[in-house]
């Protein structure tokens, strides 16, 4: 045992395991913490610009899931008529405009009853 004290403080020892435990805690905090941040106005530019209306920022609905990257700084979660004229949920995932820019993410669509059906690609008659 070369360079260990009778109380396990050194190298390998007990109080440089704690410390490795606590920065892992640490670092496990700081990513919950990161994980539930939103940024509502680049995310309403973001599906206004993509032909989004009636834009509605919402509360996220589960905070273990966010639905986005692991790169993902923001996960903002809207209720928004699609350009299809459809009614959607989803979740604008970005870095805060650091470097990829935004990604629109629908989770779910509510069709009106008297919705079309579209034609299925390949369908024979």
């Amino acid at each position: 045992m070369v360079g260990r004290t009778v109380h396990g403080s050194g190298p390998g020892g007990a109080v440089e395991e704690r410390a490795r435990r606590l920065a892992r805690v640490c670092t496990g905090a700081l990513l919950l913490s990161l994980a539930g941040c939103n940024d509502p106005d680049g995310a309403r530019d973001a599906l206004d610009g993509a032909g989004y209306r009636d834009i509605q920022i919402v509360d996220r609905p589960n905070w273990f899931i966010s639905n986005c990257g692991e790169k993902d700084t923001y996960a903002t979660h809207f209720k928004a008529l699609g350009p299809t004229g459809a009614t959607v949920d989803g979740v604008v995932c970005s870095t805060g405009g650091w470097s990829k820019g935004s990604t629109i993410r629908i989770t779910g669509v509510h069709r009106p009853e008297h919705w079309p059906t579209a034609p299925q690609s390949g369908a024979r008659p």
